[in-house]
């Protein structure tokens, strides 16, 4: 069979091969019992293979143990074991790993992996927020970090780097992308009428300094109906994914009452005074990540069509379940 193959390749491992499957026979982990099948044997070499990689991290080589991680990850793949939260421990401490060896970005990748494999590994989490932190993206490292903090609330170094990217993301500009959002939401919510309070001179000649008061005043807005009728679709040689929002009218209402904020794990649309209504549809994390500069929208005949492109880290594999998790 096929996973037969796998574990005739990795009983063919060269012994003196670093970090490999040779010499880990006596690392903590499962073994395998006898007469096990292809499958049990390739889990518990990765099993091994894991354990051994943690020795070598309690010991400072943290290059050995990414490659035992990487190993045992690898086995995952070829062999088609789908143990999410083996892979997700794996990835997770892989992250660790480059975090401590000043990688940050690739620790970022390998966070956002375990995530994939389980969006609750708590210590993944903050590991993608922490080396968010690390490469300045302030917005991106509060979101893990305050999810990290409702996942471990005892935990002083989560909740003191959480504290750190709110202030980073606080003292962040907003960029190109967010002053044009604002610019959109500043003259729908600045028109005379509908279903909001109007406040006067808000934006008036310093607009880059009221994205938060834009989003502060969005979310004073009490009566908002959900915006129900939604679907998506994970074009995968496109590396996006095509989502429709279903309101009648709404190509008929000024589209600077159309206000739609992407954000590398959440998505945010918010449609004021359509049909007496205001609509929301509010993802405070998306099935995966997004690269917000790439993602574009457009005002069709009764509906909103929005493209949701994947990050670049995004794998082959990564394809989308549902549109949110939250």
């Amino acid at each position: 069979s096929y996973l037969d193959c796998c574990i005739a390749m990795l009983v063919e491992t060269p012994q003196g091969s670093t970090g490999g499957f040779a010499g880990i026979e006596a690392a903590a982990g499962p073994a395998a019992p006898a007469g096990a099948s292809a499958g049990e044997l390739a889990l518990a070499q990765s099993h091994a293979l894991k354990a051994s990689g943690n020795d070598a991290f309690r010991e400072g080589s943290l290059e050995v143990a990414l490659h035992n991680y990487g190993e045992a990850l690898q086995i995952l793949e070829t062999c088609g074991l789908q143990d999410f939260a083996l892979r997700a421990t794996l990835a997770s401490n892989q992250a660790i790993c480059l975090l401590k060896s000043d990688r940050p970005g690739e620790a970022e990748e390998r966070a956002s992996a375990a995530l994939a494999a389980d969006p609750g590994h708590s210590k993944a989490v903050y590991r993608r927020g922490w080396a968010r932190l690390l490469l300045g993206d302030g917005q991106g490292a509060w979101e893990d970090l305050q999810k990290a903090v409702r996942l471990e609330p005892q935990n002083r170094e989560v909740r003191a780097r959480c504290e750190e990217a709110r202030r980073l993301a606080a003292t962040a500009a907003p960029d190109d992308h967010e002053l044009a959002v604002a610019e959109h939401a500043a003259a729908a919510l600045g028109a005379g009428g509908g279903l909001y309070e109007e406040k006067h001179d808000v934006n008036e000649g310093r607009l880059a300094e009221t994205h938060k008061e834009q989003r502060d005043w969005i979310s004073g807005i009490s009566a908002w109906a959900e915006i129900s009728d939604v679907a998506f679709a994970d074009e995968q040689e496109k590396s996006c994914i095509s989502v429709y929002m279903t309101l009648p009218g709404v190509h008929e209402i000024p589209a600077n009452k159309v206000c739609i904020w992407f954000r590398a794990s959440s998505l945010e649309v918010r449609v004021v005074d359509l049909n007496g209504k205001n609509w929301c549809w509010v993802a405070q994390e998306l099935w995966g990540q997004i690269d917000p500069d790439r993602c574009t929208y457009k005002i069709r005949r009764d509906k909103l069509s929005l493209k949701l492109s994947k990050r670049q880290s995004a794998r082959s594999w990564d394809r989308w379940e549902k549109l949110r998790r939250i």
